[in-house]
């Protein structure tokens, strides 16, 4: 991999003492408008024979290719209201990113366009970012700001259910299901969400570096969660009753900002939720059961995952210029996260090391 980073900043980032300047929202517009096809412009779905004969980690043939495509979990009339196709110009792909996010969070997927996100910084490691999002209901402003937004970046995936809590597991596995019909030739897929920063140059050089240029199959990689308590307080939004989930405890799951897969995991997840019925806590159904159906075991990467919010602030404010956290906290603000990006450009501009 070859670092050729470049940083694009806000002027209020406030914790350090460079600016760097952005190309202006022109030349990114006439930049993407040249390089993609109309919004409207449908690209035919790959045939079923090409399928049973393309990736070997993807064996579309154990779907259903009459009915698989507009179906997700149990929503027989799914649809993709929003879908760009972004790995179709590259044979081979080393990361896609799926990121969690709200229709109406502009600026938190502006912040990741801007910093960690940028694919032109990994230079020898392609890499494609894809933003997904649910309906809106009643909100029609809402809905073409998102069409604005993605006729200039061709980077959103949005499904036709509500952008819920409740409707996070079809969100989630709108995601693998993404992956599985258009970048199945990815060799990791990372699973994230929008207010998450990820130190890009570290994770492709670990990646690399642990697991080597393809993954080992079986792979899913996170933040382990180990036999948690169901939550049934009243108070609790991510409350369940006995009735959704008998259960005392939930199986070994991710925490979901941060999962790291395989393909054939993607793919197996993916099958199995064709199987299993709607669970709307999203991690512990994709995560926990469909991996536990899946014969998958979890590789615990707590160690790189877990940092404080304390911790972040402590290395953004020492003068030293020390290895960035891997991964920022979870819930990060749009401040920090430019904040963290700014930083660790200059570590690595400073440095020129990757590990």
């Amino acid at each position: 991999m070859r670092f050729r980073p470049r940083c694009d900043q806000r002027a209020n980032c406030g914790v350090l003492f460079f600016v760097f300047l952005v190309p202006s929202t022109v030349v990114n517009f006439l930049w993407y408008a040249s390089s993609n096809v109309s919004p409207n412009a449908r690209k035919p779905l790959p045939s079923a024979i090409l399928w049973q004969t393309s990736v070997d980690a993807y064996n579309m043939s154990l779907l259903n290719e009459v009915t698989d495509f507009t179906t997700l979990v149990d929503k027989t009339d799914f649809r993709f209201l929003i879908n760009n196709r972004r790995c179709d110009d590259a044979q081979d792909i080393f990361l896609v990113i799926f990121i969690h996010s709200a229709p109406d969070h502009f600026q938190k997927r502006r912040a990741i366009r801007k910093t960690w996100g940028q694919e032109r910084h990994l230079v020898d490691d392609p890499l494609r970012i894809v933003f997904m999002v649910g309906e809106v209901q009643g909100r029609d402003d809402v809905q073409k700001a998102l069409e604005r937004e993605n006729y200039i970046h061709r980077d959103m995936v949005q499904g036709n259910f509500l952008d819920t809590y409740k409707n996070l597991t079809y969100k989630h596995v709108m995601g693998l299901k993404w992956v599985t019909y258009f970048c199945r030739q990815a060799k990791y897929i990372f699973k994230t969400d929008d207010d998450i920063f990820v130190d890009i140059f570290q994770l492709v050089t670990y990646l690399k570096g642990s697991s080597g240029l393809a993954p080992p199959r079986g792979l899913i990689m996170c933040f382990l969660i180990r036999n948690p308590y169901v939550k049934r307080s009243q108070r609790s939004k991510w409350r369940v009753s006995f009735k959704e989930y008998p259960g005392k405890y939930y199986p070994p799951y991710c925490a979901g900002w941060g999962i790291i897969m395989s393909p054939d995991v993607v793919f197996n997840l993916y099958l199995q939720s064709t199987q299993v019925p709607y669970f709307w806590v999203d991690d512990v159904h994709v995560s926990g059961t469909l991996a536990q159906r899946a014969g998958v075991n979890h590789v615990d990467f707590t160690n790189k995952l877990s940092v404080t919010e304390e911790e972040i602030f402590e290395w953004l404010q020492s003068p030293k210029l020390s290895r960035p956290y891997l991964f920022g906290h979870p819930d990060a603000e749009v401040d920090t996260i430019y904040a963290l990006w700014n930083k660790t450009y200059w570590y690595y501009k400073r440095t020129g090391s990757r590990r």
